[in-house]
């Protein structure tokens, strides 16, 4: 046996054990550290409102993954643009994770123009309104069917009923009138934002103007700003089409003394 052990066939063969045993622990070693490495927790970066491009590499260093799960249409804002994440940012996630996000899309959609002919102001501009369509001047036009929409314009071209325009677009509409000097009571616009006033003014069959903004020094003080003048006193009569200039402050002391809320309930 002790010849065996000194044998020139033993020592090979406890060699090669040997080395097989090494083999064997260093892979089991880099397996272990690899496995650990991928178990890791990382940080979360923010996304929202850089470019899927950058969002994609910026995760890709994180040893994350992005996945987009939905895109949805938001107006004047580019194509590719993150605008919701999850898991939110400065979550802590282990390294290979998937970050879904949702981005905004390339095209805009096309909107089918709905059928408000011969229908009151009121509800045609409802309807376009909620089909994702902007109100742009009212244009009073002789016809038998007073207040009513008996036309559809865009940048001067007649718009037929049930065509598709991008969603957003900006249609004038054309207000039927017995007379061209057809007249309305301006409704009071204190205390309302430029929305609200706008909508107001379309209401009556009006156009807004001048829209004069005082005292704003941030897009902040202009969401908050409020109307405290219009160029035509409210009660007073305005043609039917007529333009009414506004001027609008975050400064609510400059504002007359009104019952804004039973206003702002005229507008529905």
């Amino acid at each position: 046996m002790f010849r065996f052990i000194l044998s020139k066939t033993f020592l090979i063969q406890l060699c090669l054990a040997a080395l097989v045993a090494g083999s064997l622990l260093i892979g089991a070693y880099l397996y272990l550290q690899q496995f650990t490495r991928s178990g890791e927790a990382v940080s979360v970066p923010e996304l929202i409102g850089s470019d899927i491009i950058e969002a994609e590499a910026l995760l890709k260093q994180n040893d994350l993954r992005a996945v987009v799960i939905d895109s949805l249409y938001v107006q004047d804002k580019r194509g590719g643009v993150i605008l919701d994440q999850n898991p939110p940012e400065l979550s802590s996630v282990k390294t290979g994770r998937e970050i879904y996000l949702t981005v905004s899309r390339y095209k805009t959609p096309q909107v089918e123009v709905p059928n408000v002919l011969d229908q009151t102001m009121a509800i045609a501009i409802n309807k376009l309104t909620r089909r994702g369509f902007e109100i742009g001047e009212l244009i009073p036009q002789s016809n038998p069917c007073e207040g009513c929409a008996v036309g559809l314009e865009l940048n001067d071209k007649s718009v037929e009923i049930g065509s598709k325009l991008p969603k957003g677009s900006k249609i004038d509409l054309v207000v039927g009138e017995n007379s061209s000097n057809a007249i309305v009571a301006t409704p009071i616009l204190y205390g309302l934002n430029f929305d609200e006033a706008k909508t107001l003014l379309n209401k009556y069959q009006l156009n807004e103007g001048a829209i004069i903004y005082s005292d704003c020094e941030s897009d902040s003080d202009s969401l908050s700003a409020r109307v405290y003048w219009q160029s035509i006193n409210p009660n007073t009569d305005a043609r039917i089409g007529e333009a009414i200039n506004i001027k609008l402050s975050p400064n609510l002391d400059l504002i007359p003394p009104v019952n804004v809320d039973s206003i702002k309930s005229s507008i529905l």
